[in-house]
């Protein structure tokens, strides 16, 4: 595949929704494009701002926490396997959950499904009461 092609592609997929860098990595590798033109492809998404790692990792954030209703640590090792870097990661979280809304979702959760599915939705064992209690 040629270059301007992939980057066509790679520009109309990361315009459909917010896309990391890994994400468009491995699209492009599956297309069959050179290791030298993706990393070309990669830095003119970013210079066009298709592709922003932070505002993949502010989107993300507010996806999982409102819609999934995951916890930090769930959040956070999302995006670590998405290769996004700790200093966006940790400004995304403080920024786009506020620490009211935090909390209102762990009660709501405590509440109506237990601290058990706190846990496994990422909430931090510290925060769950009787988290280390065996039921």
């Amino acid at each position: 595949m040629e270059e301007q092609e992939a980057y066509q592609k790679a520009a109309r997929y990361c315009a459909y929704q917010e896309r990391c860098r890994s994400e468009v990595r491995t699209k492009l590798r599956q297309s069959g494009a050179s290791p030298q033109s993706i990393e070309a492809i990669l830095a003119r998404l970013e210079q066009e701002h298709y592709l922003d790692e932070e505002r993949y990792a502010r989107a993300y954030v507010r996806g999982k926490f409102r819609i999934n209703g995951w916890g930090r640590l769930k959040i956070r090792n999302g995006l670590r396997a998405k290769q996004i870097s700790e200093t966006l990661i940790a400004r995304a979280l403080d920024e786009e959950i506020a620490p009211e809304a935090y909390r209102d979702l762990l009660q709501r959760i405590l509440s109506e499904k237990g601290p058990r599915t706190a846990c496994s939705r990422g909430f931090e064992p510290w925060l769950i009461p009787g988290a280390g209690d065996e039921d």
